[in-house]
């Protein structure tokens, strides 16, 4: 342990300054700041003047650290008891003490010498306390300074912010409305493609209430124009729903010709169906809100597309009814044929126009022979349709000249390239005679005939062609016989029995075969077995063309006895 520097007892105030100019004379400038000088001294002596003042007496101890680099004052009372301490650290250890004579001075002189030292350091203080205070009112400005321009830079930053979210919350604006927009044309688009597909009105009023309801309308309803200009529910034609009277705004559409205001406390929009400038009637939309400008204009447009699918499906449906009228007008009753049973059946295609040039006919001849034919006239409709009833005539005038199916073939090719070059037709003509089993036959690029035998075993019967009726080519049809014993039996059709899509026709036609061949169940009667086929053939399936055919079976040769 080191002796204390000082141990100095103190029993007034002379014996305090006395004590605290012992203590500065104990340190060296250059070991501590000034600062940090003065606030140790003036502690230790604070302390020691309030000691005296309560108890009459106070020590003072200063001890240096153990490693030289501090210095500890401690202020005891009178009685000895520790009553304040602090620490000041030093920049440096003290030099050693110089030893050597020292004149003797008087306490008034050491208080005098102290008060110049501390008011020298005093003021040395004081000069860098006021550098300091100027330096920091210079960085109290600079701060200030700074605080302004952060200030401004955060409002800047807050503008910009703020602009930023505007910004953002435009572009989530024009996006939805850019999405919206693609929306209402995806809507159109596809709904347009689904409406053009069909040719059924009824099928369009169904798709309607699927593309409208509930994204555009709680309900739809369409009223048509009658005949006599009458608006009609197109739920029930001549009535409104359930026979309601047609709402006032409908009428009113109807007669301006253009979209009626929505109704608020209705919640109805009235669309008029406009082809150019024929009306078809009124698409009312039942709505429990108001129109969107946007998809208002969207249902306007889709109002127009609406108007041509069912101006389409209308002359469709009235071309079909047309061509399906005049194909049953040609297809004639077949005639007795006294030892040859004879049955035709002719089905309309499920899908499409549903009406085409397929034909059937059979006819008598004056030698007593007939002449026998199934054909059919490319594309659908009433002009395929007009087509066959002319070929059909034709044929019927040239069998009272040619005998032979080839010749009467050469002269409908030559009919057919004349008055329809954009159209062809493929056929098998026979002739024959009740109760001789020789049959006599020319084809023209038709599916070939099937021949069957009386126990079930059937066959295709190759015929010579041609080619189609009207290719810009010079015919060559030859005739073929055949022979048709009793019991067995002969079918012609044509290609819409054998033709199925993803399926190649020689495909079709072993299954006709099949079906044509097998047991003997012809002993019931060509009816029936022309039944059975054709529900073996087509009777759960989708047809995209006419199925015709014609059976001959032959019987017994009739009695010529006198």
């Amino acid at each position: 342990m080191r002796e204390p520097l000082l141990d100095l007892s103190c029993h007034g105030m002379v014996d305090v300054a006395l004590a605290r100019a012992a203590m500065a004379r104990v340190l060296d400038p250059e070991c501590v700041p000034g600062e940090a000088e003065l606030e140790f001294l003036d502690g230790a002596s604070s302390r020691a003047l309030r000691e005296v003042g309560e108890t009459g007496a106070a020590s003072l101890v200063v001890e240096l650290a153990e490693d030289g680099l501090a210095l500890r004052a401690t202020v005891r009372d009178g009685s000895g008891v520790s009553r304040w301490s602090s620490t000041l650290g030093l920049s440096k250890p003290l030099p050693e003490a110089v030893e050597g004579p020292e004149a003797p001075r008087s306490d008034l002189e050491l208080l005098s010498a102290e008060l110049l030292r501390t008011s020298q350091r005093a003021g040395a203080v004081a000069a860098v306390s006021g550098e300091r205070a100027r330096d920091l009112e210079w960085h109290q400005q600079e701060l200030e300074e700074t605080n302004l321009g952060v200030l401004a830079l955060h409002a800047e930053l807050a503008e910009a912010s703020d602009e930023q979210r505007r910004l953002l919350a435009a572009e989530r604006e024009a996006r939805d409305e850019v999405e919206a927009s693609r929306n209402r044309l995806t809507f159109l688009s596809t709904a347009s493609a689904g409406l053009m597909t069909s040719l059924s009105q009824t099928e369009i009023f169904s798709r309607l209430r699927d593309l409208l309801v509930p994204r555009y309308a709680d309900s739809v309803e369409v009223w048509l124009l009658g005949e006599n200009g009458e608006l009609c529910s197109a739920d029930a034609p001549g009535t409104g729903p359930s026979g309601a009277e047609p709402p006032e705004e409908v009428l009113l559409s109807a007669a301006r010709r253009r979209p009626a205001d929505a109704v608020a406390e209705q919640g109805r929009l009235a669309l008029p169906l406009l082809t150019g400038t024929d009306l078809l009637g009124v698409m009312l939309l039942r709505r429990g809100s108001a129109v969107d400008p946007d998809d208002g204009v969207v249902l306007v447009e889709f109002s127009h597309r609406v108007a041509v699918s069912l101006d389409n499906a209308r002359r469709f449906e009235r071309e079909r009814d047309t061509a399906a009228a005049l194909q049953r007008a040609m297809l004639t009753e077949l005639p007795g044929t006294p030892g040859m049973e004879l049955t035709a059946r002719y089905l309309p295609a499920t899908r499409g126009m549903n009406v085409g040039g397929d034909w059937y006919d059979v006819f008598p001849l004056e030698d007593g022979e007939f002449i026998g034919v199934v054909g059919d006239v490319t594309g659908h409709g009433v002009h395929a349709a007009v087509m066959m009833g002319q070929l059909r005539t034709a044929l019927r005038a040239y069998a009272m000249e040619e005998r032979s199916p080839a010749a009467l073939m050469e002269r409908l090719h030559r009919l057919l390239g004349r008055l329809e070059p954009d159209l062809f037709a493929t056929a098998v003509i026979v002739r024959f005679r009740p109760g001789d089993p020789e049959m006599v036959m020319a084809g023209a690029g038709h599916p070939p005939p099937l021949w069957r035998d009386g126990g079930g075993g059937a066959r295709a019967v190759e015929l010579p062609s041609g080619g189609m009726l009207g290719l810009p080519v010079e015919p060559s049809y030859t005739d073929h016989t055949v022979e048709l014993p009793p019991g067995s039996a002969l079918l012609l059709y044509t290609d819409g029995l054998v033709e199925r899509r993803g399926e190649s026709i020689d495909d079709g036609i072993a299954r006709l075969l099949e079906g044509f061949g097998g047991p003997p169940y012809w002993e019931s009667g060509p009816e029936k077995a022309a039944d059975d086929l054709l529900d073996a053939m087509v009777k759960h399936q989708d047809c995209d063309d006419d199925v015709c055919l014609l059976v001959f079976l032959a019987g017994e040769a009739p009695d010529t006895a006198v």
